[in-house]
């Protein structure tokens, strides 16, 4: 966080985190759409997110110009530095779970990876403001919010279902989770 009071800027930074194919890059593309945000993405040939997706959304709240970087971090393991190097500095998350039955153990080590990554970036997992989307709820093999509840979310972090392509919780996300960003500033500043 970057945090000028003489310029009244804040800048933020937001990761989506998640398995391979998620639904991070959806997120992003879909957020641009409907927001008007220019999207920089740099695709390998079968579309899967090489580097990272970016975009930036800057919004007015009280006489300060509040900014928020948005990133995706690639989900291949042999991305594991690229992925590092992205969250450092993350202000808030989106972990992306594949709501697909066959998914679920993916998405509940990717959530244990989180744990390193925060770490190894010097965050805290319970510290940092976090929003956990469940994408795909729209396909027949997806497992009912309850029990992506009970099998991914035992700690009961905030959470909802999604059907990103469709653009379906894509907004309700960003908008959870940067009210709960713009709260701890709020607790910060004072």
């Amino acid at each position: 966080m970057l945090l000028d009071i003489s310029k009244k800027v804040v800048k933020l930074k937001v990761v989506y985190y998640g398995p391979a194919q998620s639904g991070k890059t959806t997120n992003l593309e879909q957020l641009s759409k409907m927001e008007g945000l220019s999207l920089m993405k740099i695709d390998t040939h079968g579309e899967r997110t090489l580097v990272f997706d970016f975009a930036t959304k800057k919004v007015n709240m009280g006489g300060m110009e509040i900014s928020f970087a948005l990133y995706t971090v690639p989900g291949q393991d042999i991305y594991t530095d690229i992925r590092l190097t992205v969250m450092r500095g993350v202000d808030g998350l989106v972990f992306v779970a594949d709501a697909q039955r066959e998914r679920l153990k993916e998405n509940a080590e990717f959530l244990k990876l989180l744990r390193e990554d925060l770490k190894k970036v010097g965050k805290s997992y319970e510290s940092i403001p976090m929003v956990i989307q469940y994408n795909k709820m729209d396909l027949p093999n997806a497992l009912d919010f309850d029990t992506l509840e009970k099998e991914i979310n035992s700690e009961g972090m905030t959470s909802l279902s999604a059907s990103a392509i469709k653009g379906e919780g894509v907004l309700e996300t960003f908008n959870l989770l940067t009210s709960k960003m713009l709260y701890k500033i709020k607790q910060m500043v004072g």
